[in-house]
């Protein structure tokens, strides 16, 4: 039908342009966070991408969901202020009718987020965790980074390189401050370099500096020139493996009976679920009376759309602490929504029922 081929084409095109605006916004977002991290000191620069791409991923459903939305209201509504829809009704074409292509688009769709928060966001959270592990567990140089102020050991050293080679990973003009039982250090050397020794212990080296030691307040520095001062840098301790429920396969969620367990599971089923209520949702939402507000449907889209995902929060908390059946979760977000759905679906019916009995 030709109705159904412009609906998905239009659907197809609004669907990408929204998803592609959303993604590029979280990208942004998530790129300035990490830098912030990288500034800190807490994350080395090699891990800036990777960490981006696991953040991205664990928040692509959500954006997904938003963007089917999107898709489905934006071109209807656009159908309903260009008369279109109004010219589909007097051919015969019932509200209920639209449900066909719009089920034909979202339910691949909702398939694809399904397939994300079941499998893909798992993996992405258990390798961003080893990722943030294997970081954890290396020598605190590879947080240095050229130009800005970098902290170790939790503040107790501080570390600021003018340049690093990257290809030798000497580091020219080095800044460092440590704080050692209250006394004070400072080096300032020309170079220094990372070296590891065949027992696994790690040293940076500074070479051609002085050292300045003392107490805060007291005038008792001492000042050492050297030719070459090394320092043992001892890595990281690395606790035990965390076993956090949203690094849990999908068997082994389903293995455990745990109110937790029940609570991400609701959580990553509900997200794709809720992405197909809303689509077929839009369509009643995607009513435009050329009278009034053009923004005034859009608005009630978003309110029901912050009230879905906020319920679907809150069963998924309630779950989470044993305070709500994990089946009455499941379901009870889904159906008030539905129940919405079927109201709104009524009431528009019976709108065009009146009109088409008044004509």
């Amino acid at each position: 039908m030709l109705y159904r081929r412009a609906l998905t084409r239009e659907m197809t095109l609004t669907t990408g342009a929204v998803l592609t605006v959303l993604v590029a916004i979280a990208l942004v977002v998530l790129f300035i966070r990490l830098l912030g991290d990288v500034a800190r000191g807490e994350l080395a620069n090699e891990a800036v991408f990777s960490f981006l791409g696991f953040s991205l991923l664990f928040f692509l459903p959500v954006l997904m969901t938003i963007a089917l939305f999107a898709g489905v209201l934006l071109p209807l509504s656009r159908m309903w202020r260009d008369s279109e829809m109004v010219i589909w009704f007097n051919a015969g074409l019932s509200l209920t009718q639209w449900m066909r292509p719009v089920l034909a688009f979202a339910v691949p769709f909702s398939l694809v987020i399904l397939l994300i928060t079941l499998t893909l966001n798992p993996w992405a959270q258990t390798k961003k965790f080893e990722y943030r592990q294997d970081l954890r567990s290396r020598s605190e140089s590879s947080l240095i980074a050229p130009g800005m102020f970098a902290e170790a050991s939790g503040g107790q050293r501080v570390y600021y390189v003018e340049s690093l080679n990257p290809l030798t990973g000497i580091v020219r003009n080095v800044f460092m401050q440590s704080r050692i039982d209250g006394r004070l250090g400072l080096v300032v050397a020309r170079e220094g370099n990372h070296i590891e020794m065949p027992d696994g212990s790690r040293y940076l080296v500074f070479k051609e500096g002085r050292r300045y030691e003392g107490t805060p307040g007291q005038l008792d520095y001492r000042i050492v020139q050297f030719e070459r001062y090394w320092m043992r840098l001892d890595p990281t301790p690395v606790g035990a493996k965390e076993t956090g429920i949203r690094q849990a396969p999908l068997k082994e969620l389903l293995a455990d009976s745990t109110p937790p367990a029940r609570a991400e599971l609701l959580w990553r089923v509900g997200v794709p679920l809720s992405a197909l209520v809303l689509a077929v949702m839009a369509i009643p939402l995607s009513f435009v009376n050329t009278r009034a507000r053009r923004s005034y449907g859009l608005m009630i889209a978003l309110l029901l759309y912050f009230v879905y995902n906020n319920l679907l929060s809150l069963m998924q908390a309630w779950v989470a602490q044993d305070t709500l059946n994990p089946w009455v979760g499941m379901v009870a977000s889904h159906l008030v929504m539905l129940v919405a759905l079927i109201a709104l679906f009524t009431l528009r019916t019976r709108q065009f029922a009146l009109r088409g009995k008044r004509a």
